[in-house]
């Protein structure tokens, strides 16, 4: 798996969240949307794209909030946290893991209005180019979609290989001659795992699509972006900063948490007189 990750600069992992948990996320996005307009329809996505279709705010005044609550309620943790994407996780990043606390929601909707471009159909592009480490890790998956066959994202296989990706105005100057690409036909549930050197873009969708995407790291890595200017939310953590947490601090105060009379009451510390 590692290794299939190093060649192609990505990973899919299907199934790697279960289905009740895809429900929660999608409750809680019917839910802020049922808060502000009540909708009917005969299943979450009809009553998504109900809305969407109607949606006279910007695409991020109107993922914000709903990012928000899915923060709020523990969902993006469980996600994250579900038993075969964390395994996939943690085998490339360790246990230390946090996520940048950005609005990490991405809405793309056929546009009405042809003059008006969407932010979100973004040309082949690096996430370092936004600031992101490159070992950091970036995550794409569904949340709501027409089908899987609907366009999604389009990636350049090997690319994360070539490096820093010359560029101007959010476009890559020149690319090679002949290059691979794959396009994503994530279903529910399935998740793309990349690396931040990776080049990759949106491909158009006929229905409305609204995806996560979250950028992760090992937060006791070394540095060497602008990524500490984002907010981090750590969800995971080892058993050696679990013993660093437990210490308290790096001089590692002796006995900081111990009563030594109750503990040698206990057996815990021997009884022995210097």
């Amino acid at each position: 798996m590692n290794d299939d990750f190093s060649k192609k600069g990505y990973l899919i992992v299907r199934k790697a969240f279960t289905t009740k948990v895809l429900l929660e996320a999608q409750k809680n996005t019917i839910s802020y949307i049922n808060d502000k307009k009540r909708i009917s329809g005969k299943n979450n996505y009809e009553k998504f794209s109900r809305v969407v279709n109607n949606l006279k705010t910007k695409e991020f005044d109107f993922v914000k909030p709903i990012f928000e609550k899915l923060f709020l309620s523990g969902v993006l943790d469980k996600i994250l946290l579900d038993k075969k994407l964390f395994s996939n996780l943690s085998s490339l990043l360790g246990r230390d893991l946090s996520y940048a606390y950005d609005v990490s929601l991405t809405l793309n909707r056929k546009n009405k209005n042809s003059n008006k471009k969407n932010y979100l159909f973004k040309d082949w592009h690096q996430e370092i180019w936004s600031g992101a480490n490159m070992s950091s890790v970036q995550i794409w998956t569904p949340l709501f979609q027409k089908n899987h066959k609907n366009g999604q994202m389009e990636l350049i296989v090997g690319s994360h290989r070539w490096g820093h990706i010359p560029h101007k105005n959010r476009r890559p100057i020149s690319l090679p001659p002949k290059y691979k690409t794959i396009k994503l036909d994530l279903k529910y549930g399935d998740v793309v795992l990349f690396s931040s050197l990776l080049l990759h873009r949106s491909v158009k969708t006929e229905f409305p699509r609204l995806a996560l995407t979250l950028l992760i790291k090992n937060f006791k890595y070394k540095n060497d972006s602008f990524e500490e200017n984002r907010n981090w939310k750590i969800f995971s953590i080892s058993e050696i900063t679990k013993i660093q947490r437990f210490l308290g601090n790096h001089y590692l105060s002796p006995y900081r948490l111990m009563d030594i009379e109750d503990d040698i009451n206990t057996g815990i510390l021997p009884n022995k007189k210097r």
